[in-house]
C-alpha cells in the first residue's frame, strides 16, 4: 500500500467510500499512524471511522489488529508509538483522550514498542502517564526488554522516571536477562541504581547466568559489585558443560596459589584479573564488617596477583590503623604515596599513621600536603587541625611542681 499523501486520501472521499468496511479502513488507519499522517489519519476516524457520532475515542480504541500473530489486539497507539508516529500519539493521548496502557493480546503496552523502536514516543507516553512498571501476561515488564536488548538509554530512562529495578519474570529479574544476553553497559547502569546482584531467581543468578552466557566482562563486572563467588560456582560445577564450569572455576577461584588453566588463550591474564576482583570485593566487605584482620589478609593475597595497585596499599594501611599496628600502617601509606603522589588520600593515611606513632609534626606535614592537593577536603582539614593541636601540646614543657616546705 502506498504511504503518500495523495494515495492516503482517497478514503475520505464519500462518492468512492460510502459503506467501507471494516478491514479497509483499518489498513488505511493504521498506515496513517504509521507514517504519522496526522491530518489524513484524523479524518479517518472522523469521518469514517466514527462516521460523525461523536465518539472517536471509543471508536478508535475499538479497532483493534486482528488474527495477525504476535501483533492480534493492535491498537492504532501501538502503531504509532512503535513507529515513532509523535503527532498521531498526541492527537490519540491529548485529545482523544485514548487509554495510554491499552494493552493488545500478549498485554503489551503501546510504551513496550516504543520501548523497543522509538525512544522519542517512549519519552513522550511516560511523561502522559504511561505505567512504567506495567507487565505483559509473562510478567515481563518494559525494563527486562529494555535491558534484552541493551539499550542503554532507555534503561535509563526507565529508571529516570521511576521504574522498579528488580521486577522478576520468568527470566528472572532485568539484571539476569542482561547478563544471559552479556549487555555490559546495561547490567552497569541497573547495578549502579542497585540491583540486587545476587538475586536467586529459578535456582540462578545474575552470575550463574554471564556464567552461562560465557560474557567475561559481565562476570568481572558482578565480582566486583560483589556477587557470591561461591554459589555460581557449585551451581555451575553440577549443572553446567565442563567446558564453562572449568572456565567459571578457574576465573574466579578464590585461592591465589591454585594451578589449573582456564580453555581460552587469554585465560591465564583474565583469570589474574577476575580472582584480583574477587578479593578485593572480599577484603571491601570484611572492612566494611570491620573484621579488619580478614580484610588485611584478602588485600594481601590480591597485592601478589597486582602490585602496582596504590588502592590497595592505602586499603590495607587502613586495616593496620583500625588494628594499633602503626608501623604497618606507615609503611603501606608510603608505598601508596610513592605510586600516586598526588593523590590526597595517601597523604592522609600517612598523616593518620604517624598520629597514631605520636609524630604529630611529622602528620601535621603530611596533612598539609594533602590539602594542598584538595583544599576542599574537609576530613584532612581537621585531621590538620588535630595533629597541629597534639603537636603544640607535645611541644610546650611540663609545669615544675613546686611542694611547700
Amino acid at each position: 500500500m502506498s504511504s503518500s499523501t495523495d494515495a492516503m486520501a482517497s478514503p475520505c472521499s464519500h462518492d468512492q467510500f460510502d459503506e467501507p468496511d471494516r478491514g479497509t479502513v483499518l489498513n488505511y488507519i493504521f498506515q496513517a499512524a504509521s507514517d504519522d499522517e496526522l491530518s489524513i489519519f484524523k479524518e479517518l476516524v472522523t469521518i469514517i471511522l466514527d462516521n460523525g457520532r461523536g465518539r472517536p475515542k471509543e471508536a478508535i480504541e475499538e479497532l483493534r489488529v486482528e488474527d495477525v500473530g504476535q501483533l492480534e489486539g493492535f491498537s492504532a497507539l501501538h502503531i504509532a508509538a512503535s513507529k515513532g508516529s509523535l503527532e498521531v500519539c498526541r492527537y490519540l493521548v491529548e485529545e482523544l483522550l485514548v487509554d495510554v496502557d491499552l494493552v493488545d493480546k500478549e498485554g503489551r503496552t503501546p510504551l513496550l514498542f516504543a520501548t523497543y523502536h522509538n525512544g522519542g514516543t517512549a519519552e513522550y507516553l511516560l511523561d502522559h502517564g504511561a505505567n512504567q512498571d506495567k507487565a505483559d501476561h509473562d510478567g515481563s515488564t518494559l525494563l527486562h526488554y529494555a535491558a534484552e536488548l541493551g539499550n542503554c538509554e532507555m534503561v535509563e530512562l526507565l529508571l529516570a522516571k521511576g521504574a522498579y529495578v528488580e521486577p522478576v519474570s520468568a527470566c528472572g529479574t532485568p539484571l539476569h536477562v542482561a547478563a544471559g544476553k552479556g549487555h555490559y553497559g546495561a547490567m552497569k547502569i541497573l547495578l549502579d541504581h542497585n540491583a540486587d546482584y545476587n538475586k536467586m531467581v529459578n535456582g540462578v543468578t545474575p552470575l550463574i547466568v554471564a556464567t552461562d552466557a560465557k560474557s567475561m566482562k559481565c562476570i568481572k563486572l558482578l565480582v566486583k559489585a560483589g556477587a557470591n563467588l561461591k554459589e555460581a560456582a557449585a551451581y555451575t560445577t553440577l549443572h553446567a558443560e565442563k567446558v564453562v564450569s572449568d572456565y567459571f572455576l578457574n576465573c574466579i577461584m578464590e585461592d591465589v596459589d591454585a594451578n589449573r588453566d582456564v580453555p581460552f588463550d587469554q585465560g591465564p591474564m583474565l583469570k589474574r584479573e577476575i580472582v584480583t576482583s574477587g578479593l578485593i570485593s572480599r577484603g571491601s566487605n570484611s572492612l566494611k564488617n570491620k573484621d579488619y584482620v580478614v580484610a588485611a589478609k584478602l588485600y594481601s593475597k590480591a597485592m601478589v596477583l597486582d602490585p602496582d595497585d596504590a588502592v590497595l596499599f592505602s586499603d590495607r594501611s587502613l586495616c593496620w590503623l583500625q588494628l594499633g599496628d602503626g608501623k604497618k600502617a606507615l609503611l603501606d601509606a608510603n608505598r601508596c604515596r610513592k605510586m600516586r603522589p598526588h593523590w590526597p588520600k595517601a597523604c592522609h593515611r600517612q598523616g593518620e599513621a604517624l598520629m597514631l606513632l605520636k609524630d604529630y609534626e611529622g602528620a601535621s606535614e603530611r596533612f598539609w600536603d594533602g590539602l594542598k592537593l584538595d583544599p576542599v577536603d574537609t576530613d584532612i582539614e581537621d585531621a590538620l587541625r588535630i595533629s597541629e593541636c597534639h603537636f603544640v601540646l607535645s611541644s610546650m614543657p611540663m609545669p615544675s611542681c613546686h611542694i611547700p616546705t
